[in-house]
């Protein structure tokens, strides 16, 4: 028996009663072969998932990085690059990735967080200090996984701002000559999400434990709705007090949660990272607070949604900063920045989606 139905033009045969393939290949990511629908497929820091990361090219073979823009090589081809500065100076703009971990309360499991930035620091003599700076989200994996919600993505994008352009300066570090590379550290920054800055240490050089700050809004039940605690705002204005956070996994569903947290970074004594590198990653400490205010769209998982991680405090966190390059028109930071960062909310978010890709999400074990 033989079956032929033809559609514009185009028959497609049942022979023998048997399906024939369709002519539509399907890429597979990672054959090392270049497929429909992908822009490389070459083991190399240049092709993440199959697309070619911003400030690299790629051919069939291999993925070389763009020279220019204060990165040089010693070969033609840029295959080994390296920051053209005198000595530890940290200027440029950057692709900062903060790695922490937390432990979930039911199973007791690894929470592996990214928490991702785009920076331009400035360096004076020995110290540093942050320029610009965008928020480009989180990402959370484990047996659960945490986004921001994508109106809290918008929202944040701009909060916290450690540039010196709100009512704090700026942040600063310190990058200089040490034990045959560079002693690099980032002074103590506090955050809040969700909840009025003004619970915010006053001097964040006091470095004061969480614990001792004035406690973050808290409701007495977040599976009800209409409570409204002191302290608690709506950045991402869908209603509820707090910031949205997407979960997926062993629970799915959104939960607005206040959270206040600080981050610090620093060389241990005795260690360095290689002069002029590409890439620096600096160990440190974090601290995290976290109240679960609502709990939305979570069916019979609800329950699940209400307990909070806490910071998994045997495990150490870390930066990892990937220079783009010294000028926002230069060739190199414009394959990442769409626009001068804050001028432009789309554009941000589209250079937060390359700086993400820059420095993807790492979920190997700790």
């Amino acid at each position: 028996m033989r079956l032929v139905a033809c559609l514009a033009c185009v028959c497609v045969g049942c022979v023998h009663d048997v399906v024939l393939p369709s002519a539509e290949v399907t890429a597979v990511c990672g054959n090392g072969v270049v497929e429909p629908g992908e822009a490389c497929d070459v083991e190399s820091p240049g092709c993440v998932a199959c697309a070619v990361v911003p400030t690299w090219s790629c051919t069939t073979e291999q993925c070389t990085s763009t020279c220019g823009d204060g990165v040089v090589s010693t070969d033609a081809d840029c295959r080994a690059p390296r920051r053209e500065v005198d000595g530890c100076d940290m200027s440029g703009y950057w692709a900062a990735r903060e790695t922490t971990y937390l432990r979930e309360t039911i199973l007791g499991g690894i929470q592996t967080s990214s928490h991702w930035f785009f920076l331009r620091l400035v360096q004076e003599g020995e110290s540093f200090r942050f320029a610009e700076e965008i928020d480009c989200g989180l990402l959370v994996t484990g047996s659960a996984t945490v986004r921001y919600a994508p109106a809290a993505r918008r929202a944040v994008i701009y909060s916290n701002r450690m540039d010196g352009g709100g009512d704090r300066p700026a942040r600063r570090g310190v990058s200089r000559k040490a034990d045959g590379g560079c002693s690099v550290s980032f002074d103590r920054w506090y955050a809040v999400r969700g909840a009025d800055p003004a619970l915010l240490p006053p001097d964040f050089n006091a470095r004061p434990a969480l614990a001792t700050l004035p406690p973050l809004p808290a409701v007495r039940d977040p599976l009800a709705a209409g409570e409204n605690p002191e302290g608690a705002v709506d950045p991402d204005a869908d209603g509820n007090p707090g910031l949205g956070f997407q979960i997926s996994g062993i629970a799915s569903g959104v939960r607005s949660a206040a959270q206040r947290d600080w981050k610090e970074w620093t060389t241990p004594a005795g260690a360095s990272v290689p002069a002029a590198a590409m890439t620096v990653v600096v160990p440190g400490a974090f601290d995290l607070e976290e109240n679960v205010l609502r709990v939305l769209d979570c069916g019979l998982s609800c329950g699940l949604l209400t307990t909070p991680a806490r910071v998994a405090q045997d495990l150490t966190a870390r930066i990892t900063l990937g220079f783009v390059g010294r000028s926002i028109d230069g060739p190199r930071v414009a394959q990442v920045a769409s626009a001068i960062p804050r001028t432009d909310l789309d554009a941000d978010l589209a250079t937060c989606a390359n700086v993400r890709l820059l420095l993807p999400h790492d979920a190997s074990p700790p």
